[in-house]
């Protein structure tokens, strides 16, 4: 089988995992599709945080909305006989008052379905009042035993099924609609776990054939001085009300926009509009004294009562726990179950601001869920395989990793709803993309499996025979590596070789040579392996190896220039035994470089090696070599240099130029860690040779020299120092053009 073919075979089979997978997602999350209900209560629980986490407006000053809330403390004041919900001429005076103070709607959540139970003519002084003032607006119901309470579409709206029942003369449950029928209905549909997060605009009854609007619209429909029965046009995304875009939660609603818990809106008493000089509250009887809480001809309650109420929207309803007009919405207060209760007279108003103020809660659309979906998919998909391949070595650490990313995706993105949500009013998805992370992970972990049955057996029979355990591991973790051609890349490359090798070997018989070969090999090729090298080949007694490839590294520079030290402290145990044994000297020397090379299975169709070739491969080799002249161990090129200097101790060498290269490079001799005190020792014994290197460069040959001199005499096997002391002696007697830099033309590979 040739690779290219089974390169295709494995694209092909995650392609087609892929694929299956994001299919079964978008089959899952996509209501239009199919409608998973625990899906659904998991986002609203998670839109229920986010409210959570966004807080508590603060809206008492800015509020278009006013609350006169029907409360106990009101009751309390009530006369007797009188008893919630009070005679009607008790609204009809409020309006009135309202009306004194500039109040610009004044809206009734209360549904009078049958007759004053006190007198009648309380009846005919309020329907007077709202006739006189034509900015009343009353609550209305539906029979919801004769029209079945459920949400249908028809025309694109919600819809009151039709049951058995006769028209009550078109008064919707309130005996007031026809005053000047500005009338809202009152009731609202919960979700599934009894929560008020969404609200309708309008109602389509199919027993008064009519669209009716909702409360919190009938309010906004004579605050902007539209027709009582106005309704909101019903587009693809939102609703069209007067100059307002309204968006879509559902098909037939919008998600309300809560600014807090309880008390977020202003509220004042009702019995503090109420009480006027015509008015007797309970201690004004009893101490016989007028303590009218509503009395305009004093300037400072006018005032007061003008601030609150001008330009205001109005809002009666209960906030009595015993009339039970109570309901759980979005927005906790606290972790305490009745935390997040609301009065519907709060909900409404609510809805009113969130109108007025344009201020709404905008989904994504499906569109958008679907493209975000696919994105998450496939970043976790292609991510978790891209870790599986890079720590193949551990399946353990790999799946650790994996996991850990997967949760870190799963929590940027949380955040980044919840944050979207606090700032910007914009509700992302949460569930569908998180089960599309879930099943991308659990996709990845499949093709995984599956590609490795496939790939496992045929790779090793295909190279095992020729390449390092931990390469065929690596081949088998990432199939996209077995390609004949190379691809270029970063590495650092190190070549090692033994000093006077020639002569070592004579001084050996043949079975002593070759065990001394095995051993040094199996050293150095640990080392190597230790230090996440990739062993290139054996040239005789030369060792060639790579850092960046197959498996990418952060620090090639690093591992290779701790791989040199390493073996030459290792080969120091070598060579005391067998300097013992054998009477035989060991050195070895060794080059580094890094740079650009082409790297990849090279070769014919029928054979071929896994190896590293270019021109900075060649100068590493040729690195390498340069020791001999400079009496050096360890020689790295410029390029390493930038990438360890903070790690390393060197010594500045030379600026030269190979045979073979036009540009000529920087080399260091490698003399071991920072902070390491026999290296800090041995640079500090150099200052003679540095200030004689700075003196050499700046053409001051005869200074120079003297320098050289000194560094030379503390130690005859300062190869360097007497290099540059050639130099010095040649150039005082041949002094450089003036374009001179310092460049040394190596002759010799």
């Amino acid at each position: 089988m040739k690779i290219t073919k089974k390169k295709k075979t494995g694209t092909t089979l995650k392609l087609g995992i892929y694929f299956l997978s994001i299919l079964l997602v978008l089959l899952t999350t996509q209501k239009n599709l199919v409608n998973l209900s625990i899906l659904e209560n998991i986002e609203y629980q998670l839109i229920d945080e986010r409210f959570e986490y966004r807080g508590q407006k603060n809206i008492q000053d800015s509020s278009d909305v006013v609350i006169l809330e029907l409360n106990q403390e009101s009751h309390d004041q009530v006369p007797s006989p009188y008893k919630f919900p009070y005679p009607r001429s008790f609204y009809a005076k409020v309006i009135e008052n309202l009306v004194q103070v500039g109040a610009k709607v004044v809206a009734i959540d209360l549904v009078f379905s049958d007759k004053d139970s006190y007198d009648t003519s309380n009846d005919s002084l309020l329907l007077h009042t709202i006739k006189k003032y034509k900015n009343v607006v009353i609550a209305g119901k539906l029979d919801t035993k004769a029209e079945f309470l459920t949400e249908a579409r028809n025309e694109n709206s919600l819809t009151f099924s039709a049951g058995r029942i006769v028209k009550q003369d078109f008064n919707y449950a309130n005996i007031f609609f026809h005053a000047d029928s500005s009338l809202g209905i009152v009731q609202m549909l919960e979700d599934d776990d009894d929560v008020f997060r969404r609200y309708y605009p309008y109602y389509y009854s199919k027993v008064y054939e009519k669209f009716i609007p909702t409360f919190s619209f009938a309010v906004l429909n004579k605050y902007f001085d539209l027709e009582p029965f106005y309704i909101a046009g019903n587009r693809t995304d939102q609703f069209l009300y007067n100059e307002f875009s309204v968006p879509k939660f559902t098909e037939s609603s919008i998600l309300i926009n809560y600014y807090g818990s309880d008390r977020t809106f202003p509220r004042v008493k009702f019995m503090d509009v109420l009480d006027d000089e015509d008015f007797k509250t309970i201690d004004e009887i009893e101490y016989e004294v007028d303590i009218n809480s509503w009395d305009l001809s004093d300037e400072d309650i006018r005032k007061q009562m003008v601030d609150k109420f001008k330009d205001k929207i109005v809002l009666i309803g209960s906030t009595e726990p015993e009339d039970k007009d109570m309901f759980q919405t979005s927005f906790s207060k606290g972790d305490y179950e009745g935390d997040n209760i609301l009065y519907g007279v709060e909900i409404h108003s609510n809805v009113i601001q969130n109108v007025l103020w344009n201020d709404h809660i905008h989904k994504n659309s499906q569109m958008v869920e679907v493209i975000i979906i696919v994105f998450l998919f496939t970043i976790v998909f292609y991510g978790s395989s891209f870790v599986r391949i890079i720590s193949i070595k551990s399946h353990i650490v790999s799946e650790i990793i994996i996991f850990a990313f997967v949760i870190i995706v799963v929590f940027l993105y949380y955040e980044l709803a919840f944050y979207s949500f606090s700032k910007f009013n914009f509700l992302l998805t949460i569930t569908s993309p998180v089960l599309a992370i879930a099943i991308a992970f659990i996709s990845s972990s499949a093709y995984r499996l599956i590609s490795e049955r496939l790939q496992n057996k045929l790779i090793r029979g295909m190279f095992s025979t020729y390449v390092s355990r931990d390469l065929v591991d690596t081949l088998i973790g990432d199939p996209e590596k077995l390609k004949l051609g190379g691809e270029r890349k970063n590495l650092t490359i190190l070549f090692s070789d033994i000093v006077g090798f020639t002569s070592f070997s004579e001084k050996l018989p043949p079975e002593v040579l070759v065990d001394f070969i095995n051993e040094y090999l199996t050293e150095m090729t640990e080392i190597v392996m230790k230090n996440n090298g990739t062993l290139d080949k054996y040239i005789g007694d030369a060792v060639m190896a790579f850092w960046g490839a197959p498996i990418e590294l952060e620090n090639n520079e690093y591992l290779a220039c701790k791989t040199a030290i390493e073996m030459l402290e290792k080969v120091e145990n070598i060579r005391e035994r067998w300097e013992r044994d054998n009477d035989a000297l060991i050195n070895i020397r060794i080059g580094i470089n890094s740079g650009d090379v082409v790297v990849g299975n090279i070769g014919g169709q029928s054979r071929f090696d896994y190896t590293v070739m270019g021109d900075n491969v060649n100068l590493a080799s040729r690195l390498e070599g340069a020791n001999k002249q400079y009496g050096t161990a360890i020689m790295i090129s410029e390029s390493t240099y930038n990438k360890v200097r903070d790690d390393f101790i060197v010594r500045e060498l030379d600026t030269i130029l190979v045979k073979g290269k036009a540009k000529p490079t920087m080399v260091y001799e490698l003399i071991g860690y920072c902070h390491d005190n026999l290296a800090e020792q041995k640079y500090k014994e150099l200052e003679s040779y540095f200030a004689g290197l700075k003196l050499y460069k700046a053409k001051e040959f005869d200074k120079a020299l003297q320098f050289f001199e000194e560094s030379f005499n503390k130690s005859l096997l300062e190869d360097a120092s007497y290099v540059y002391m050639e130099r010095c002696k040649y150039y005082i007697e041949n002094p450089p053009e003036e374009s001179w830099g310092g460049v040394f033309v190596m002759k010799t590979k």
